[in-house]
């Protein structure tokens, strides 16, 4: 596997300056501890964004070996963070981790995960 330098951090702006946004880029370090992080959230980017449209962005991904990214907390994908990683995937042929959400909805009880695995061997 190619050494990870660069990570690119896809996230909506719904959670730009938000303690969510630091969580995430905590994890990222605790990670991969030698890469720089790529967050889009910066003036310079706003800047890029208004002079090259979206491209900015997708030119940032190019420069990167690995795409992490957050979906809303729903599950959904928004329009821009779904650019980035398909781009990260289709174009650049990097690999793409989603950072979990609504770990605490997923749970199963002791007596579900009994049943979950009784059926999961007839599958």
């Amino acid at each position: 596997m190619n050494e990870i330098k660069k990570i690119y951090y896809a996230h909506p702006i719904s959670i730009y300056d938000t303690p969510q946004e630091e969580r995430d880029l905590d994890l990222i370090k605790q990670l991969w501890p030698d890469a720089e992080i790529y967050n889009p959230n910066t003036k310079e980017d706003q800047l890029g964004y208004k002079r090259d449209g979206f491209d900015w962005f997708l030119n940032r991904v190019e420069e990167c070996q690995l795409v992490v990214f957050r979906a809303f907390p729903d599950g959904k994908i928004g329009a821009g963070v779904w650019s980035e990683i398909n781009w990260g995937d289709v174009q650049c042929h990097i690999p793409i981790i989603e950072i979990p959400m609504l770990m605490e909805s997923r749970k199963l009880s002791i007596d579900d995960t009994r049943e979950y695995l009784k059926h999961a061997g007839k599958r």
